[in-house]
């Protein structure tokens, strides 16, 4: 599978993978970027899971054409669940849900934190949210980077159980460690969720006559970080 096949988010979370030995691809879809995963050397093998029966199947053809299905396992289920054999699970990739749906999934596979797996997260949207649950439940993040696809902006996410929670402000939340990334998809980024942070901003003093500090510190400073690319 060539780079430029599977695009730039899946090839963004692939680069936060390393040295896997089983990695689990959550909502495979079309199955690329496990095949890519295999291919590149980053992982031994792949359990590839999606909730939809056809996308799943085009994982599986995909494997087959490729003549590597004895590297992958192939699981109809919702996130993580009916996942037995988890010793040998190194990362787990999820990328293009919600932050709220990725939350939901890590809560569901108590492996996660057992085994100390690596958890690389590239939310479609709430990254607020996804951040917010790994502070509060004892993730650390170790690293973001950005990465731009048609003209849409994301924040792929590494992060790893340690058991201590975090302490964060709404700022933390919306921008994370992002903040340390500097290339135009850093500007994109940053002016995506400043206007996330706007509307709220403005809901909040249209319904109450205020809005509570954390955001207006989050789009102050998020403003610094756009005002470094002038």
């Amino acid at each position: 599978m060539k780079e430029k096949s599977i695009g730039s988010r899946l090839l963004t979370a692939a680069g936060l993978v390393c040295n896997g030995k089983t990695v689990c691809d959550v909502g495979c879809d079309h199955g690329k970027l496990s095949l890519y995963l295999i291919q590149s050397g980053k992982a031994e093998r792949v359990i590839a899971t999606d909730i939809n029966k056809m996308p799943l199947q085009k994982a599986i053809d995909l494997f087959a054409e490729n003549n590597i299905s004895d590297k992958a396992q192939f699981y109809l289920t919702d996130g993580l669940q009916n996942i037995t054999d988890t010793d040998d699970i190194t990362h787990v990739v999820i990328c293009g849900l919600g932050g709220d749906t990725m939350a939901q999934i890590i809560e569901n596979a108590p492996f996660i934190k057992e085994n100390r797996v690596r958890l690389v997260l590239l939310p479609a949207q709430s990254g607020n949210k996804i951040r917010q649950y790994l502070y509060d439940h004892g993730f650390g993040i170790e690293s973001e980077t950005t990465v731009g696809e048609n003209k849409k902006f994301y924040s792929a996410i590494s992060a790893v159980y340690t058991g201590e929670k975090t302490d964060y402000t709404d700022f933390d939340c919306f921008i994370g460690k992002s903040r340390y990334c500097t290339d135009d998809s850093a500007k994109g980024y940053f002016e995506m969720v400043h206007t996330q942070l706007k509307k709220r901003q403005k809901g909040f003093i249209i319904d109450t006559g205020v809005c509570p500090e954390g955001i207006n510190d989050a789009v102050e400073k998020t403003e610094a970080l756009l005002r470094n690319f002038e």
